[in-house]
């Protein structure tokens, strides 16, 4: 049975060499609730950190970017994965 990541995983197979430092991006709404999910977002993974944050003109929406330490694809799947955890995410770029 394939899981809704099988293309992905077999993209990032082809694409790196592991272990292999993967940026991670993504944009939220600019809200304490999102804030506190990137919080514990970010207290799940070791070899995760943050390289850029920056608001929108409006100041209504984040951006962050992360690079992030990944022994496997796997471990990029899971970091994904937990990404579309955290409330008031917009986009994973």
């Amino acid at each position: 049975m394939s899981d809704s990541f099988e293309k992905f995983r077999q993209l990032l197979i082809d694409s790196y060499l592991f272990p292999a430092t993967y940026s991670h991006k993504f944009i939220g709404k600019n809200s304490e609730v999102f804030r506190v999910g990137v919080r514990e977002f970010e207290a799940k993974f070791v070899g995760l950190r943050m390289t850029r944050e920056k608001m929108s003109a409006s100041d209504a929406h984040r951006a962050l970017t992360y690079e992030f330490l990944a022994g496997s694809a796997e471990d990029i799947i899971e970091l994904a994965k937990a990404t579309y955890e955290i409330p008031d995410l917009l986009y994973i770029l």
